[in-house]
C-alpha cells in the first residue's frame, strides 16, 4: 500500500499536519506551518480507496500480492497550494521551510504502479487528489472550529 491519507491519518504525517495547520491559521489559531523539503513527491490516494482494494484482494479465489497507488505523483509544495487554496490563502504565505525537518535519508520520489490491481480486481482509485485534500481541509477545519469553541466556552466560563 502507498501512502493512503484519510481525515483519520495521525498529526504527525505531513499530510495530516499540513491539513490540521491550515485550518488553524485560517481561524487564527496558528500563524506559521514549519516543513521540510517542499519538493518531495508522494503517491497519495484515499484510505477508502485502498480499503475497497484490500477488500477486492480478499474476493479472489487465490492469495496474491498486489500494488495499491494511484500512479500519480504529487509534491508537498502541491499539498500545500491546494489545501491553503481550499481556504482562500496563499501557502507562500504561511509555510516556513525549516532545516531541522529535512530527513536525513529523504527519498525523493515514491511512485507506485497498480497494473496488476487494476487488470486483475478492476480496481482504480475513485478519489482524486483534489478532493483527498478538500476532505482532510474541511475535516480539520470542523474540528479546529470545536476545538476553537470549546476553549473559548472554557475561557469564558473560568472569567
Amino acid at each position: 500500500l502507498f501512502n493512503h491519507e484519510s481525515p483519520r491519518r495521525g498529526e504527525t504525517f505531513v499530510t495530516r499536519k499540513i491539513t490540521r495547520a491550515v485550518a488553524r491559521i485560517k481561524l487564527g489559531l496558528q500563524h506559521a506551518l514549519h516543513l521540510g523539503n517542499l519538493d518531495a513527491q508522494r503517491d497519495w490516494g484515499h484510505a477508502a480507496d485502498y480499503v475497497e482494494a484490500m477488500w477486492l484482494m480478499l474476493q479472489q479465489d487465490e492469495p496474491d500480492d498486489y500494488v495499491v497507488a494511484t500512479g500519480t505523483l504529487h509534491s508537498v509544495r502541491d499539498f500545500c497550494e491546494l489545501a491553503f487554496g481550499r481556504v482562500g490563502l496563499d501557502y507562500r504565505d504561511h509555510v516556513e521551510v525549516d532545516p531541522r525537518y529535512f530527513r536525513p535519508a529523504e527519498v525523493d520520489l515514491l511512485l507506485g504502479d497498480a497494473s496488476k490491481a487494476r487488470s486483475a480486481l478492476g480496481w482504480s482509485p475513485r478519489t482524486s487528489f483534489l478532493r483527498l485534500v478538500d476532505t482532510m481541509v474541511d475535516a480539520d477545519l470542523e474540528l479546529a472550529r470545536r476545538e476553537a469553541g470549546s476553549a473559548s466556552f472554557t475561557h469564558r466560563a473560568a472569567a
